[in-house]
């Protein structure tokens, strides 16, 4: 990538502020609704509008107008429901793939599973987790935790009593990341993150692959669907619109539509990973000088990335290039990106969420210069395919390790915090 002009254009179309620091945020899969976890524990749900022709008077009927108060949030955003969920901080929050609840991890070890629109708690877990939670992500059919230990656990959201599959000491650090691969067209393989490794899992067969150190620690991942993309998991495979059968082929080797899975690193880079092989990466570009802490997937085969340097940039995942940047906050990291039903992108980070119209944030201008670098760059990446094992070791090779700084900044942040309000509606 060239060097872009990060001063972008235009303001979010919402910005929700918080009196505690925000740890993650989730937007829910069809209704214009946001969920946001803090640093003290607390977790809150606000409804926005879903464009900017409604009513606002609509949309503000139930609003604490303590809420209304604060800097920041606009008269068309209301507070569904918001509570201490967590004695610690809230790390992780996600809603299920049809919106049909909402789960919480926190540092006190619980995982919660609760109703979207009112907060109330419909289950959690009732064994103690290995070490607290790092890492959440949901389906349709499982949950999956990943923890400070490398522990990933896989739970059924009819009960989270306890796991229905755990795999210990996956990794020798922290999980970073967990997500779906459902290209495979089931609902059984995930890939993990910690350190500098990606794993790849089956629920039923265990840890199917390990990949080579990155010497980059990895901090985020999420995989990039191409648009014709169609997902029916089932027990036998059948030719759809997203594979390719060929005649007399047995449908287990039926060929799948390549996706690629995109990892946020600690030097800044981004990584892409490609044709099916989790081995190493085929390709990266530099996105910061600082972190890439937080990654989600945007239609169109593009990703959301967030950065230590305080900016959400929109990637194109094919050209490997940023089209557009998002400043979040000055002075401090975005610690949570998402994208909303109707494109619209969340960024998340200091105490607040911001809540943007893509169509106006600013495209990155490109100099002459830095655009043939960028090219050069790109022709070089696309020949990586052609080196020798070897010699991508070698271009790897020097690049110094650097750690992640965003969570050690929120939560020095938070220490600093010398009260917070506390009046909040218990709905555990």
């Amino acid at each position: 990538m060239g060097k872009t002009d990060l001063t972008p254009l235009g303001k979010p179309r919402t910005t929700l502020t918080f009196a505690s620091p925000v740890f993650c945020t989730a937007a829910h899969p069809s209704e214009a609704v946001v969920a946001t976890g803090l640093g003290t524990g607390h977790v809150f749900v606000h409804r926005y509008a879903e464009d900017d022709e409604d009513d606002r008077s609509d949309m503000s009927d139930d609003s604490d107008s303590e809420e209304e108060a604060k800097p920041g949030i606009k008269i068309n955003e209301k507070v569904l429901w918001k509570t201490r969920r967590h004695k610690g901080s809230c790390r992780a929050v996600a809603f299920d793939e049809l919106g049909q609840y909402i789960y919480t991890a926190g540092s006190d070890s619980v995982l919660k599973q609760a109703s979207p629109m009112t907060g109330q708690v419909t289950a959690k877990n009732s064994s103690s987790l290995p070490a607290p939670p790092t890492a959440l992500t949901t389906t349709q059919t499982h949950v999956a935790l990943g923890t400070e230990t490398g522990t990933i656990q896989f739970y059924d959201p009819r009960s989270l009593s306890k796991p229905s599959h755990e795999f210990k000491d996956v990794h020798e650090d922290y999980v970073t990341s967990i997500t779906q691969l459902a290209q495979y067209q089931n609902t059984y393989q995930f890939i993990s993150t910690a350190e500098t490794f990606v794993a790849r899992i089956d629920i039923r067969k265990g840890v199917l692959s390990m990949s080579e150190d990155q010497e980059d620690e990895i901090l985020c991942s999420c995989v990039s669907y191409p648009s014709n993309f169609d997902y029916e998991p089932r027990n036998v495979q059948k030719p759809t619109q997203s594979t390719v059968l060929q005649p007399n082929t047995p449908s287990a080797e039926i060929k799948r539509v390549q996706v690629t899975a995109v990892m946020g690193m600690a030097t800044g880079v981004l990584t892409f990973w490609e044709k099916d092989n989790w081995t190493d990466q085929q390709n990266r570009a530099i996105l910061s000088t600082e972190s890439v802490d937080c990654i989600a997937e945007y239609p169109g085969e593009k990703v959301l990335a967030g950065a230590a340097d305080g900016f959400m940039r929109l990637v194109d995942v094919r050209k490997r290039k940023t089209i557009k940047v998002f400043s979040h906050a000055a002075d401090d990291a975005v610690v949570g990106v998402a994208c909303d039903a109707w494109g619209r992108a969340i960024s998340a980070g200091e105490e607040t969420v911001k809540i943007w119209n893509v169509e106006e944030a600013s495209k990155p201008e490109v100099d002459s210069d830095d655009e043939k670098d960028s090219d050069d760059d790109a022709k070089d990446s696309d020949d990586d395919d052609s080196d020798s094992e070897d010699e991508k070791r070698r271009k790897k090779k020097g690049k110094k390790r650097k750690h992640g700084k965003s969570k050690q900044r929120v939560a020095q942040l938070y220490a600093k915090k010398k009260s917070f309000k506390a009046d909040f509606s218990g709905l555990d």
